[in-house]
């Protein structure tokens, strides 16, 4: 059986001019005023044949309530609201892909509302790897949500409004308000919270300030700002650790030289424990010397004290002596003998007494040596 051949347009656009011509009004029964009417109103439910609604069918309820969790949830936690709230008692379980197919069908979308790590990275003007590592994995910048999605890693973080200005207010050291990106150079849809985190950002520093070390050495009288000697030995050195400071990293300007090694900041608020603590040890330290010094007997019992011994040479050549503090052999200056150490020639010691002069102990006579 062969098929019909298509008629061509202007056969079908004159039945459709004498079908109008002929009935100018809908008239009942007629199957293409029905037709008319249906793609005038977008209308095609009298075209679909009547059909018992299946079991796990979509009622408006379930569709509201998908079209409230879209956006705030995955596909897969969106599945088991449903079954919780609406499928606990039927058997009816909605999966993943059923909720996928759902809201492609109510053309809903499954972006997640808040911002993501490459918006965030651009209010803040901070790498996304730097900040994964300085801020999200020791805890200062929580996001709402983390899932494992279709994009890359920095995509599966979510932040909210809330969650930006939590970190802003509660860690001012953590950041440099200063390298914030203008409002006006970010996306439209960006502009309004990076005027929000600016204004909390200055507010929070401002209440609670930070120095710098430079500001630091300056304030407690160290030497100028461009001294770290007292800085390593209250704040970084082994034995003392009286001075508390953090690290940031977000600095200003972003080539400056402590972006990888992190820029001390001391609170101004711990400044008088700081004082006092110094003083404290300084003292401690005192008395701790003076007790070294002044508390045990005296090991040689007043005798005079050793502080060095010489070494007495003799010239092999013309015999003169000759005192160094060496045992390199060495020749003598006029007549350029080897200097040599005989036996009958004894050792010189230096002595300082109790009142800190010092003397040289029995000196070789040119007598007693030729003798």
């Amino acid at each position: 059986m062969k098929r019909a051949r298509p008629q061509p347009a202007s056969s079908r656009r004159l039945r459709r001019e004498e079908h109008r011509l002929a009935h100018p009004a809908f008239v009942d029964g007629c199957r293409r005023c029905r037709s008319r009417e249906a793609m005038a109103t977008f209308d095609f439910s009298t075209r679909r044949r009547p059909a018992v609604p299946r079991p796990d069918a979509w009622d408006s309820e379930e569709d509201a309530r998908l079209a409230a969790l879209c956006g705030h949830f995955t596909p897969t936690e969106i599945a088991v609201h449903l079954n919780e709230e609406f499928h606990r008692a039927d058997g009816i379980t909605r999966t993943d892909q059923a909720v996928i197919v759902r809201m492609k069908l109510r053309g809903l979308s499954r972006w997640m509302h808040g911002y993501r790590m490459h918006e965030v990275e651009q209010i803040f003007r901070f790498d996304h790897r730097a900040m994964h590592v300085r801020w999200l994995q020791t805890g200062l910048l929580v996001p709402t949500r983390t899932f494992n999605g279709r994009g890359t890693a920095r995509q599966n973080y979510v932040f909210t409004d809330e969650d930006l200005l939590r970190f802003v207010r509660e860690y001012p050291w953590a950041y440099d308000y200063r390298r914030f990106r203008d409002p006006a150079e970010l996306p439209r849809h960006l502009q309004g919270i990076a005027r929000r985190l600016r204004a909390e950002a200055e507010t929070a520093w401002r209440s609670d300030p930070y120095l710098t070390r430079g500001e630091f050495l300056t304030e407690m009288g160290w030497k100028g700002p461009g001294s770290k000697c007292p800085w390593w030995y209250w704040a970084t050195g082994p034995r003392h650790r009286l001075v508390p400071y953090r690290l940031r990293y977000h600095v200003f300007p972003a080539t400056s030289g402590c972006r990888n090694t992190g820029q001390p900041l001391v609170r101004v608020r711990d400044l008088p424990a700081i004082r006092e603590a110094i003083a404290a040890a300084k003292a401690e330290g005192k008395a701790t010397r003076v007790a070294k010094r002044v508390g045990r007997p005296a090991h040689n019992r007043g005798k005079p004290t050793p502080v060095r011994r010489l070494k007495v040479l003799r010239c092999y050549t013309c015999h003169e002596i000759i005192v160094r503090r060496n045992w390199l052999p060495l020749r003598h200056g006029d007549c350029g003998g080897l200097a040599w150490r005989p036996e009958d020639v004894p050792r010189l010691t230096i002595f300082q007494g109790h009142n800190g002069a010092c003397f040289v102990s029995r000196w070789p006579v040119e007598s007693e040596d030729a003798a």
